[in-house]
């Protein structure tokens, strides 16, 4: 990579500040909307237990046994990856960032390039990054497997448009499967083997202000009811999109104004919480926060950048992060997850 960069040359005063590309947060991190595991350096075992118990007649003989307890294990190991590239200063030289450079020939860097577009734009990008393949990720393999899949309407087939999301709006940088893939197609289940999740289907269609309530009902209405009545309420996770969508409906005053509640940034459905998250419009997954695990070694890592000179006896720079990430999803019988 070399610096892009068509600097004028200095001769009044430059204005203050240098304004920067416009960025999402990475809210998946810094609002924690997912279960961050952290302190896994080569993988890590879950666990999932079920039960069933089973009422009898009550006999003073031999019992009949009934009921059954299961259990099985998931093997999950982050992908490390790395974000590399290289540049010469030379250009900062007939630019605005020479003013804070120290004298010498020697001396090219700009403390205010490195503050801005190091330690500013590009990290920023990393950590998108970051959350977008943890969202979107999936393998040439995996896409393939999806691909080749039987579309049926049961819930224990691939829909149409889960297959057509699938092939248009997954894969990212391709390097590990994402938590949406690993919703339709993983081998986190009892029986080990690569297939469908065991989610909660959902086929809907494509989603305008005007049909978004009747979309989210859809969402709701497949919820099981014990997940609503125990313990953890779920997170519906949903595009970027859908924030101005809700807005537009919420400014119809012929629309119902309890679905979509909104205070500040809080958004909530029925009762169930919005968060917004860079994946497919169209989408949207309802699972408890406690069943979707991002898995690496650091969770620091994704802020850490390693800059210098490339070797002793040359001028330009190195900009390299690395880090290990991975996505599991858990109890994936209670997991709504809506495509349109």
């Amino acid at each position: 990579m070399s610096i892009t960069y068509n600097p004028i040359a200095i001769r009044g005063v430059a204005t203050e500040p240098i304004i920067e590309e416009v960025l999402f947060e990475n809210n998946t991190i810094n609002k924690s909307l997912v279960t961050f595991d952290d302190d896994v350096k080569a993988e890590t075992i879950y666990t999932e237990a079920s039960a069933t118990a089973t009422m009898q007649e009550f006999t003073c003989g031999v019992p009949t046994a009934s009921g059954d307890l299961s259990s099985f294990d998931a093997i999950v190991t982050p992908t490390k990856v790395r974000f590399y590239t290289e540049f010469c200063p030379d250009k900062l030289r007939f630019s605005r960032y020479k003013r804070d450079m120290s004298p010498s020939a020697w001396n090219d860097f700009s403390n205010e390039f490195e503050r801005l577009l190091i330690g500013g734009a590009y990290a920023n990008q990393i950590s998108l990054s970051a959350e977008r393949n943890f969202w979107v990720g999936a393998t040439s393999a995996t896409l393939s497997s999806i691909a080749a899949l039987t579309p049926g309407s049961a819930n224990t087939s691939i829909s149409a448009e889960e297959q057509l999301i699938a092939a248009s709006a997954l894969g990212a940088d391709g390097q590990f499967d994402g938590l949406i893939t690993k919703v339709l197609y993983n081998d986190s289940r009892a029986s080990g083997v690569a297939g469908l999740g065991e989610r909660l289907k959902v086929v809907g269609t494509t989603i305008t202000s005007a049909n978004i309530k009747t979309e989210y009902d859809k969402v709701y209405e497949a919820i099981p009811s014990e997940v609503l009545e125990n313990g953890e309420m779920p997170t519906m996770y949903a595009p970027y999109k859908h924030r101005q969508l809700i807005a537009t409906y919420n400014n119809n005053v012929a629309n119902f104004k309890d679905a979509f509640l909104v205070d500040g940034d809080t958004y909530t459905f029925n009762g169930v919480k919005i968060v917004f998250v860079p994946i497919p419009e169209n989408v949207i997954l309802c699972a408890r926060k406690s069943h979707l695990f991002w898995v690496t070694d650091l969770i620091s890592d994704i802020n850490e950048i390693k800059v210098d000179y490339i070797a002793n006896n040359r001028r330009d720079w190195f900009l390299d992060a690395i880090m290990s990430i991975g996505a599991h999803v858990a109890n994936q019988k209670f997991n709504v997850l809506y495509v349109g």
